[in-house]
């Protein structure tokens, strides 16, 4: 019998030719070609191209926007003394397309304002300074600590000025710390003494028992080393004082407090702090003291001890205190008057023994031991 035929997975349309008596041959048609290799590999390749297509599309970078910052190197303080200034330094990196310009970019305080700020909500590029696509500047500017101890938080970052703020910020939480500090100067030479950070000698004499005024036009200007912007205290000892023998005019000053070293050249026309105790002609054998919170128009003051008569050998002490609302005048630790201070915006500063640049001073006064106390 012939051998059985492995049947295909297809189907078989059987058709027997004879051969002789052994049997027959079977006629089958072709089966159906698969897909050849090449056919395959072009599918692929067709899939592949839309694999590429969609891999392009992801590769393509956007582009940058006009305005974009980031922060560079920052020099922001951490902790200050009240009254305190330091330069700031903050580097902004321009990562944008636009060129920034000193009229349009400005490095900006968030909100517009900052605690600490000097020149308030902006910071200029200089003049003539542009900064473009990859490009940076260095901002400086001055921070100046508050008169009251407490966090404050400085902030800053770009802005294209009436458009958008951009790019990253900055910012540092500044510890504020007032601490009360007492510098002594003994007015018996010329160096300068910790706490001050001037000192400038016009006529006077120096000697062991301190400085003495020789002339009308004599002055020791002496500048703290920080500006009072809160309370204070001075005290100055006094000998050879007697109004009734050495004024020498209408007005004789003795003892000055200015915000600026004008003395009182201009106040009336500015918003400088101030006060200041003088003699003359006009106040008998006593004296008159003046103080004023902003500018001369705001100045209150008062004659006192008009009748008083003096020994040129005592040894007086003038205390001059202040706050935000009053300023009270002792001598001799005895309290003489109290007068309105308040709604300062400018510091106390600078001392004027004898004249105060407007005023001559009166002659003969031994100043001595002077001692400023305030929270700097």
């Amino acid at each position: 019998m012939p051998a059985r035929l492995q049947t295909p997975r297809f189907l078989l349309l059987l058709l027997c030719v004879p051969l002789g008596s052994t049997g027959c041959y079977v006629l089958a048609p072709a089966p159906e070609p698969l897909a050849d290799d090449d056919d395959l590999t072009a599918a692929d390749d067709d899939d592949d191209d839309d694999d590429d297509d969609d891999d392009d599309d992801d590769d393509v970078t956007p582009e940058p926007p006009a305005d974009s910052a980031a922060v560079g190197t920052v020099v922001l303080p951490a902790e200050l003394d009240c009254g305190a200034t330091i330069q700031a330094s903050v580097e902004m990196l321009n990562t944008g397309t636009a060129i920034w310009t000193r009229e349009d970019y400005k490095l900006g305080a968030v909100d517009d304002e900052d605690p600490l700020s000097v020149l308030g909500g902006r910071v200029y590029l200089p003049e003539g300074v542009t900064v473009p696509p990859g490009g940076s500047h260095v901002f400086l500017f001055d921070l100046l600590a508050p008169s009251t101890g407490d966090v404050y938080v400085t902030d800053w970052q770009m802005v294209h000025e009436g458009v958008n703020w951009f790019g990253e910020a900055t910012s540092s939480s500044v510890t504020v710390t007032c601490s009360i500090q007492t510098f002594v100067d003994p007015l018996t030479g010329a160096s300068l003494e910790s706490g001050f950070a001037d000192k400038i000698v016009s006529g006077g004499s120096f000697t062991s028992a301190g400085w003495q005024t020789t002339g009308p036009w004599d002055q020791l200007l002496l500048e703290l080393a920080a500006p009072i912007w809160s309370a204070g205290t001075l005290e100055i000892d006094m000998s050879n004082f007697d109004p009734a023998t050495q004024y020498t005019g209408a007005k004789s000053q003795i003892i000055n407090l200015y915000t600026s070293d004008d003395g009182s050249q201009g106040v009336f026309s500015s918003t400088e702090a101030w006060w200041n105790i003088r003699t003359g002609n006009n106040y008998g054998t006593g004296f008159k003291f003046l103080a004023a919170p902003e500018g001369g128009d705001t100045r209150e003051e008062v004659r006192l001890l008009e009748s008083a008569s003096w020994n040129p050998a005592d040894l007086h002490t003038w205390t001059v205190t202040w706050d935000a609302v009053n300023v009270q005048l002792e001598l001799d630790g005895a309290l003489l008057t109290t007068l309105a201070f308040d709604g300062r915006t400018q510091p106390l500063q600078h001392i004027f023994l004898g004249r105060d640049n407007v005023y001559e001073g009166q002659v003969g006064p031994i100043y001595s031991n002077l001692r400023v106390t305030y929270q700097p």
